[in-house]
């Protein structure tokens, strides 16, 4: 069930009406919004929904055993079941291929010859988000940071909520598990706010990530070979703008809707693209996944105060190369980002130890260090698009041994792209404003220029073209 599809805004119109039928019938409420997220989950496919209630079961065992002991050895052991238990899972589904080949490859390097057969595995939608998201629930109560809660249906709300199961944000059960223990009540301004957020995140999706992915960036990824350098380079650029917009604008829906519902879900980007440093944009990109890898594995490995600070940051950025997918591509993507965060880390030390600013003081200075920080974004992303190493490796010889002088550039393909650009580095408070003005407009103008947009939208867009996380 697409956000896009007819499917979800009758869906999303039934659970509307029935969670205002029932704002004060908290138990009845929670039990139509789990059954509500199992049913959106399970249009995708009906037999996943078991995988997602024996990961909501795993992390509400092993949380309540690890509050209820005193013994360090036992909560340990019950930590350690529910990682493997969810690590074993995701694992199992999302890279039993990439090692049963990388064994392959590996045996074949050294003399054997290897054929070994992969396993016919179909990747479960959303599987690294609501594995995530049920894990950081076990490993804050392990730390202390959290309560266990002993509604196990509370718990699988939290787990299966249905704007966040496919594509997150990653919630922390610290910002989710009190508003179910004290249900928000009827607020207009919020449910404001959310028609605003699902508003932009359409545009976003349907009017910037798919007219760029259409007019340039499939294009030159399917054939770069065909492309004259200039080309190839704008749809790299092309396509750092349709990933933002396309998991931003999910996230802004994602947002939306929960506000629709009574539920504030955090933010989950902060223009990644005004970073001064790949450090700085890892601060404001897909925030709730970034301060996943940071607090539970970063921090969990020593991070700057144990062991070596630089092998613990070359870790935690090739385990987020490797979230994004199962391939050596995603691995060299970690690998890239985690040099550059580590010789940043150095030249801040280095800069403080003379007596210097470690940031970029100046305005041109700062304009560079944006500049430099976006090509090598941008760049990377390259192994991030392609679907592994070879084809990567194509696109780039492509770029520096041009073949060709074909350059299709489309007026709407440029257009939407420098107006991407234009509206990332807007100041922030021209869209505060903008949503301020439209809340305050009537409901008849309000109501129009919803009408007029779902028009427009539906003009322009390309298709409705999956969000690009879903495969993550």
């Amino acid at each position: 069930m697409s956000f896009q599809s007819l499917h979800f805004f009758l869906f999303l119109a039934v659970v509307f009406g029935l969670n205002r039928l029932l704002l004060r019938h908290a138990d009845a409420r929670k039990n139509m919004l789990l059954a509500a997220s199992y049913y959106f989950y399970m249009c995708w496919d009906w037999r996943y929904a078991a995988l997602l209630l024996f990961m909501s079961g795993v992390n509400f065992v092993a949380g309540r055993a690890i509050e209820a002991s005193s013994s360090a050895t036992v909560r340990k052991r019950w930590l350690a079941a529910a990682l493997l238990a969810s690590l074993g899972v995701l694992a199992y589904f999302k890279y039993v291929n990439f090692f049963i080949e990388s064994a392959g490859q590996l045996l074949n390097t050294v003399g054997f010859e290897a054929n070994l057969p992969l396993l016919q595995v179909l990747l479960p939608i959303g599987i690294s988000f609501f594995t995530f998201q049920s894990l950081s629930y076990t490993l804050d109560i392990y730390r202390g940071k959290e309560k266990a809660t002993d509604s196990f249906r509370d718990f699988a709300l939290f787990v299966a909520f249905f704007p966040t199961v496919l594509s997150g944000p990653i919630t922390r059960a610290r910002q989710f598990m009190p508003q179910l223990e004290h249900l928000p009540k009827d607020d207009e301004k919020r449910m404001e706010e959310g028609l605003v957020l699902i508003l932009r995140g359409f545009i976003k999706k349907m009017a910037f990530a798919d007219v760029l992915a259409v007019q340039l960036v499939n294009p030159a990824f399917a054939a770069p070979s065909e492309y004259s350098p200039l080309f190839l380079l704008v749809a790299v650029y092309a396509f750092s703008f349709q990933l933002y917009m396309d998991l931003s604008g999910y996230t802004d829906i994602a947002r939306g809707v929960a506000k629709l519902l009574g539920f504030d879900l955090m933010e989950n980007f902060d223009r990644p693209y005004q970073a001064t440093s790949v450090s700085n944009f890892w601060q404001r990109w897909h925030i709730s996944m970034s301060s996943f890898f940071r607090d539970y594995l970063y921090f969990g490995i020593g991070g700057s105060k144990h062991g070596n600070v630089y092998i613990n940051l070359y870790i935690t950025f090739v385990a987020i190369g490797i979230w994004h997918g199962a391939g050596w591509n995603f691995v060299l993507y970690g690998v890239i980002h985690g040099s550059f965060v580590c010789f940043e880390r150095w030249r801040r030390g280095c800069r403080e130890a003379r007596g210097l600013s470690p940031e970029p003081t100046s305005a041109g200075a700062r304009l560079l260090a944006i500049f430099l920080a976006f090509q090598v974004v941008a760049l990377s992303r390259i192994l991030f698009r392609a679907p592994d190493l070879d084809s990567a490796a194509a696109y780039v010889s492509a770029m520096l041994q041009p073949v060709s002088n074909n350059a299709p550039f489309t007026l709407m393909g440029l257009g939407v792209l420098l107006l991407a650009v234009l509206l990332h580095y807007l100041p922030k408070g021209w869209f505060t404003r903008a949503a301020v003005a439209y809340c305050r407009a009537p409901v008849v103008l309000q109501g129009g220029a919803i009408v007029g947009l779902a028009l427009s939208l539906a003009a322009l867009s390309p298709g409705g073209a999956s969000f690009i996380y879903f495969q993550f």
